[in-house]
């Protein structure tokens, strides 16, 4: 039982660290991954610990008997302890094999003392059951050498196999969430890098038609708004929360800056720091430099699709050689039935 409540305070800590942030959350599923993570697992040591508690160790009274059984005979497992002292695992066969059937061996094997001890009681037992000599029932002595024996049953220790199996599966949940959250994160670089070229040629077209950052990132933000379909654009939202940040009274400078932080990557980075210059210092040259940016961006652009280009030829070349072997089978299986056939 306190193996279920060490698990417990483990958990509880686990989660307080989660909570405070002493723990980060990021690449193991984030809090979605933590909340199956701890449902899960506190689920299973529950029940491992009911489980548990109802089928813990039973002491057996003095004279306990066991019912011999016509369909043959059977074993069944005790712990057995002789005046006080550590119990010892002990398997009682009812009845008792004929001592005819049993073999003495050739050179006498130096025992344990704990399995000395295991023979002296057998042999206890088996004599106790010839004095009772009981067609029915099977007799547990109660002393051994005027020693006191208690007999109880072996703790059953499917709780602790149960809360092991919950554990095992709850932290296959939180591996699976994490490996979405990366897979999701990846997806997410990839649509960023896919939407700047767009994006900064976008914006370099509305700073050079004479609108002022502020307005252009407003333009932006209006014209995907009306035009969003149902798969959104990271880029783009991204610039949505930039302006609502600057109309809830965040400043020009801190709003850039956030987004370049949430982009995470350098060209946005780089991005958001030509716009806090700007703001800060001023540049007449800004309009060179977005248009120098935006060229920049597209040769990018042409770079990663024909990375991309040539992966996807690379897949295709698995399939192209199995429909090659499937036009090998057609021609040549009846050129071959043909000659052997004549």
């Amino acid at each position: 039982m306190w193996v279920h409540i060490v698990i417990f305070i483990i958990l509880l800590c686990a989660l307080a660290g989660w909570e405070k942030g002493w723990i980060p959350s990021s690449g193991i599923g984030g809090k979605e991954g933590i909340r199956l993570f701890m449902v899960v697992a506190i689920s299973g040591n529950l029940l491992g610990m009911i489980l548990t508690a109802g089928n813990g160790r039973q002491v057996y009274p003095q004279g306990y008997r066991l019912e011999k059984e016509d369909t043959g005979s059977y074993e069944k497992e005790f712990m057995v302890s002789v005046d006080g002292e550590e119990p010892v695992s002990m398997y009682i066969q009812v009845p008792e094999k004929e001592l005819e059937e049993q073999e003495e061996p050739k050179q006498d094997k130096k025992l344990t003392r704990e399995e000395q001890a295991q023979k002296d009681l057998a042999e206890a037992v088996t004599r106790y059951n010839e004095q009772q000599n009981d067609p029915d029932y099977y007799y547990l002595p109660d002393k051994l050498d005027g020693k006191k024996i208690q007999w109880e049953s072996p703790a059953d220790t499917s709780g602790m196999l149960l809360t092991g199996l919950f554990l095992v599966a709850a932290m296959a949940i939180l591996v699976m969430k994490g490996r979405e959250e990366q897979v999701q994160l990846q997806k997410r670089y990839e649509e960023l890098l896919m939407d700047y070229p767009g994006l900064i040629m976008k914006f370099t077209l509305l700073v050079q038609a004479g609108m002022t950052v502020r307005k252009a990132f407003q333009k932006i933000s209006l014209d995907y708004s009306r035009k969003k379909k149902s798969k959104p654009r990271p880029a783009y939202d991204e610039i949505r929360i930039v302006c609502y940040e600057m109309e809830s009274g965040v400043s020009e400078s801190e709003a850039y800056r956030r987004f370049g932080e949430r982009c995470g990557q350098a060209k946005y980075k780089t991005f958001a720091t030509l716009l806090i210059q700007n703001l800060q210092k001023g540049s007449r040259q800004m309009a060179d430099m977005l248009e120098r940016e935006s060229m920049e961006a597209w040769e990018e652009r042409k770079r990663k699709a024909r990375v991309l280009g040539e992966a996807a030829a690379t897949k295709l070349l698995v399939p192209m050689i199995m429909m090659l072997m499937v036009v090998m089978a057609i021609v040549m299986i009846p050129a071959f039935l043909s000659f052997y056939g004549t």
